[in-house]
């Protein structure tokens, strides 16, 4: 393997769209990936992303991993025609470890049919902070033992069924208060405290691949760097403390937590220095090459770098291998009704309510006078035109109960709030569907100023769980996330065919 060879295995990229045309073919043949990631945007149906799988390995002539980020819930690549699982906190409130072993079996099966042999998951982030605007739901909870048992069984599920799994986000994002994917978050803590807390993961969950994040610790790193180009966190802390002999693979290295402190070749030359195997670069074909052709160059006036990547190169490569070796299998078990039934089962166990009334349970249909819903930031079961963003659940209800339907903005401001409120009838009941309510003023105001008016609220909290602890909130069902399978679940509740048996898997704010 010539260095033009061997640099490019260290690659991984995403490509533009569901098809190679001649400018993906040119990246994909002077890049020469290790690894392919696919998004949303790659995908159509079971059969055109296998055929795509089938494409890109032609034109490589050799195979590479294809990796994707199907974490379950809102963080799904997979979802027309395949089985779409509930997220980490949902199968987490079903208070059954076998259920994620279930949902990872379908989902790997599914994976392996049309050619994804890596997942980039599960999240193992111990979610200790409820402010934390990135990982909420996408966390098994908020202590590292129930981490731990929910991430072993998915990790199983995924080993079992021939697909890599990956450990993120290192060395943990559950405590911070800025997303990565915008800018640096900070974790202040001491290495006795990640030792007992976010750590235990990644030291008790046996895994293929790790993936350290855009983070800087200030207590562990001198220079203000992300944990990705830290040989800090990188070399001392995962390789030297953790004795971790696996991969460490770079999240998306275009993210806001590096990009806005540094050039992309800067942050491949520093990642590569300091420890980091997998360099990561989901978008934008013109820097991938820009930033291969750079690193060669320095590769060949540094023997630090070249030293750097002998070592990363052998455990890519051993990585890929054993990634590349399972055989595909049919793609006709994909979505079948056996595993919609098993995801959908998942989710009605994972509904939680916390009522002071319980005669809310079943709804009382005629008692409805307004339903408030919140536009949904993913547009997930959701329909374009005059309603665009409000969740099916909540128009379905609306046409039940022949109600109105008040929509709004997830970053609604607090005087829009106050002017909704002000308009609300002052009686019946009130249904407000909330996303992530506990992160925005707008939304905490529309709650506390609804609770004040004449007549009874219940809250469907669509996301994260802390929302049933805002001001004024004393009837709320917790759905951990608005998947079809999970507003599928939600209006079985309301409507009385199921009951809400799930169990909230974060403790009780004491402030939100």
């Amino acid at each position: 393997m010539n260095l033009d060879e061997a640099v490019g295995r260290l690659f991984l990229i995403g490509i533009p769209g569901p098809e190679i045309d001649s400018d993906t073919e040119k990246t994909l043949v002077q890049v020469k990936p290790g690894a392919v990631i696919l998004f949303s945007k790659n995908i159509v149906d079971a059969a055109q992303v296998r055929a795509l799988v089938d494409e890109i390995e032609r034109v490589l002539g050799y195979k590479p991993a294809i990796a994707i980020d199907q974490e379950g819930g809102i963080v799904s690549r997979l979802r027309e025609g395949f089985s779409v699982s509930p997220g980490a906190m949902a199968i987490a409130a079903t208070n059954r470890v076998e259920n994620c072993f279930l949902a990872g079996s379908i989902m790997a099966r599914e994976m392996r049919a049309i050619g994804v042999n890596w997942n980039l998951a599960p999240v193992v982030d111990v979610n200790c902070n409820p402010k934390n605007p990135g990982i909420g739901v996408r966390s098994f909870g908020d202590s590292p033992e129930q981490v731990i048992s929910y991430a072993r069984a998915f990790v199983d599920a995924m080993s079992e069924n021939g697909v890599m799994s990956c450990l993120k986000h290192f060395p943990g994002k559950g405590r911070v208060e800025v997303d990565a994917h915008l800018d640096l978050p900070v974790l202040d803590v001491p290495l006795s405290t990640l030792d007992s807390e976010e750590l235990r993961p990644f030291k008790e969950v046996p895994a293929d691949s790790i993936m350290p994040s855009h983070i800087f610790m200030p207590q562990l790193q001198v220079r203000r760097v992300p944990a990705s180009m830290s040989r800090e966190i990188l070399t001392d802390l995962a390789r030297d403390y953790l004795k971790y002999q696996g991969v460490l693979v770079a999240d998306d290295l275009g993210m806001g937590g590096v990009s806005n402190y540094f050039k992309p070749e800067e942050a491949a030359i520093e990642g590569l220095k300091n420890g980091m195997d997998y360099l990561t670069y989901c978008h934008e074909p013109e820097i991938q090459r820009r930033v291969k052709k750079i690193l060669i160059k320095e590769i060949e006036r540094s023997s630090e770098l070249e030293g750097r990547l002998q070592q990363s190169l052998s455990r890519v490569e051993r990585f890929r291998m054993k990634a590349v070796s399972s055989a595909r299998v049919s793609l006709e078990g994909i979505g079948s009704p056996e595993s919609l039934e098993t995801m959908q089962e998942i989710s009605d166990n994972s509904i939680t309510a916390i009522l002071n009334d319980r005669s809310l349970l079943p709804l009382p249909v005629s008692d409805v006078s307004t339903i408030f819903a919140v536009r949904l930031s993913r547009l997930v079961q959701v329909e374009d035109g005059p309603q665009k963003g409000v969740p099916a659940v909540a128009r379905e209800i609306a046409q039940i109960t022949d109600s109105p339907v008040v929509d709004f903005a997830p970053n609604l401001t607090v005087d829009e709030a106050a002017r909704i409120a002000a308009s609300a009838p002052g009686k019946g009941i009130k249904l407000v569907f909330t996303e992530n309510a506990h992160l925005h003023d707008g939304q905490r105001e529309l709650l506390f100023r609804l609770s004040q008016r004449t007549g009874r609220m219940l809250v469907i909290a669509l996301r994260n769980p802390y929302d049933a602890f805002v001001n004024g909130v004393k009837n709320c069902i917790l759905s951990y996330g608005y998947e079809a399978v999970s507003q599928k679940s939600i209006m079985k509740v309301l409507k009385g065919t199921i009951v809400a048996e799930g169990k909230l898997p974060v403790k009780i704010p004491q402030e939100v």
